[in-house]
């Protein structure tokens, strides 16, 4: 992500700023306080690249410390903390100011501006003696004192808030964000602090997970998400930006929206794990990635903050035993400051790293085949007939394709034996259901059922356009602008008149056209018609004066 700073010289009145702080991937260095390494074998494996020597020097007072090791200053007292930086000249430092996380995961349409705090900076003056820079020599070192304000006001957005809202904090925003920047508008690189309030002392809400299938055999698929009521989300690892320092890889770009395939993107599947465990059991029947799990990034649209959502599938591990119940734990990396809300994270998922789990109870059976999404469908009554759908098996034998046969159901909806859906019949508006068995050659089995909903197709027919008046008349030999009022007006409006005047819209709206009339010294005086033919083919009509 890209990582601007809006700035004029620190001379010069805030009121001059034309933008603020886009926070970018140099937060993520703050981020990973809680993770941990060792050399155990958990398949999780993270260690955070070298960030390259900060340019500054920091120094906390009045409340809060800068966590040894890191850049992030933990215990902040609105009000009452001050930064001072003491930064290398050659940084070119110039003003420091403060912004919601909310800025390093907006799309391209959000301001940063709005996300910031412009009206309490800290700017920078040179020194001629100071040597608490990290260059370490007189005059080389600029220093300024930023006060975290007692009340965080953003320039526009009402959602940015310092600290954060729970309900931010539960999606995985784990503070704020201060940063330097030069008077060129660019954030100095390693300039970047995170910020976390002493007040913030409730940790997110747990996640939660659940399943779709709730027996399977081996090799079968179990449908996972967040559950229908929950108020906690897999918030461990929300930022795209902290997954990009641990990985190694360049922040993402904004994208232009946050809508399904669009966004952030999901956390990285080498840093999620899952492990299967019978009850009373210490050791895992089966621990590895979780590679066919997704938990998206956390993106803001300027009005809403779509926070983690959790979809795909695990597969049912060939070392379960049928017959056996198991708690089936996820384990997603913890990349922010709050302890996992589970006394087991460490004892279930490895201590590779931090981790924030959920679980959910699973038991194996054999030669049993599991349905998966899609369970059902829509489609308007308008379009039924060129309906399909494919349904989905898993847990039959290698190569032994499964055989779908219905066996209930409203007969307009069709399921063929390779479990291809269409529609029969012309379907009226309600909710269909077709059922059956399903088979494979290997002697597995299993059952099946589709909800298809059929909705009324709404067509909603375009009001006519009617012309009432027009403001203003024509002159023999002049050219004048005249307004056509009315109701309904749309674009591509053509206008035509009698012999010797030319009409031409200038600009339109629902209820106005401004219009260029120009009459030839030829034209006769009196009252006309014009003609008003629109690019969606409605027309209207309307008098008009010559004189």
């Amino acid at each position: 992500m890209k990582n601007t700073l809006g700035r004029r010289h620190a001379r010069q009145t805030k009121t001059r700023w034309t933008s603020l702080l886009a926070v970018g991937a140099s937060l993520a260095i703050v981020a990973g306080v809680a993770l941990t390494s060792s050399g155990d074998a958990s398949a999780v494996t993270l260690s955070a690249n070298a960030a390259s020597t900060l340019p500054c020097n920091v120094s906390v007072t009045g409340g809060g410390q800068l966590v040894t090791g890191t850049t992030l200053i933990a215990g902040v007292v609105a009000g009452t903390t001050q930064i001072k930086f003491d930064c290398n000249s050659s940084s070119s430092a110039s003003v420091a100011a403060e912004a919601s996380l909310l800025a390093a995961i907006g799309a391209t349409n959000v301001l940063p501006t709005a996300e910031a705090d412009t009206t309490s900076l800290g700017t920078f003056t040179p020194s001629t003696t100071d040597t608490g820079c990290p260059a370490g020599t007189a005059g080389s070192c600029t220093v300024a004192t930023f006060a975290v304000p007692a009340t965080f006001t953003a320039a526009g957005d009402k959602n940015a808030q310092c600290p954060p809202s729970q309900a931010q904090v539960n999606d995985g925003l784990f503070g704020c964000a201060v940063a330097v920047a030069n008077s060129t508008e660019a954030e100095i690189t390693g300039g970047e602090y995170l910020l976390q309030y002493a007040n913030q002392t409730t940790a997110p809400t747990a996640p939660t997970i659940s399943a779709l299938q709730t027996s399977g055999s081996p090799g079968s698929l179990i449908d996972v998400s967040d559950t229908a009521s929950a108020t906690g989300f897999w918030w461990g690892e929300a930022v795209q930006a902290v997954q990009a320092l641990y990985d190694g890889t360049a922040a993402a770009v904004a994208p232009s929206t946050c809508a399904t395939g669009g966004g952030y993107g999901n956390v990285p599947s080498s840093n999620l794990e899952e492990a299967w465990y019978t009850a009373g059991s210490s050791t895992p029947a089966f621990a590895g990635p979780a590679t066919g799990v997704t938990i998206s990034n956390d993106c803001y649209t300027g009005t809403t903050l779509d926070g983690p959502v959790l979809g795909g599938t695990i597969t049912v591990p060939t070392t379960v035993t049928s017959g056996t119940s198991y708690t089936v734990y996820l384990c997603e990396v913890n990349e922010t400051p709050y302890l996992s809300t589970s006394s087991t994270s460490a004892s279930v998922c490895g201590t590779a790293a931090a981790f924030i789990d959920s679980s959910f109870s699973f038991s194996a059976t054999s030669k049993a085949l599991s349905q998966n999404l899609p369970e059902s469908g829509s489609v308007t009554a308008a379009d039924e007939s060129s309906f399909t759908a494919q349904l989905k098996s898993s847990g039959n034998a290698t190569g032994s394709p499964v055989t779908y046969t219905e066996t209930a159901g409203n007969p307009d909806v069709v399921v063929s034996t390779s479990g291809a859906v269409t529609t029969s019949g012309k379907l009226a508006t309600g909710t269909y259901t077709a059922s059956g068995t399903t088979a494979d050659t290997n002697g597995d089995t299993g059952l099946f059922t589709y909800k298809l909903s059929v909705t009324g197709a709404v067509v909603t027919a375009t009001p006519a356009p009617t012309a009432t008046r027009v403001v203003g008349y024509g002159i023999i030999g002049r050219t004048d602008t005249v307004t056509i009022t009315g109701k309904n007006f749309t674009a591509g409006a053509r206008i035509i008149g009698h012999a010797g005047t030319v009409a031409t819209a200038l600009r339109t709206t629902s209820t106005r056209i401004i219009t260029r009339l120009r009459v030839v010294k030829t034209a006769k005086k009196g009252t006309f018609r014009f003609t008003i033919q629109f690019k969606n083919g409605k027309k209207t009509s309307v008098a008009y004066t010559v004189r």
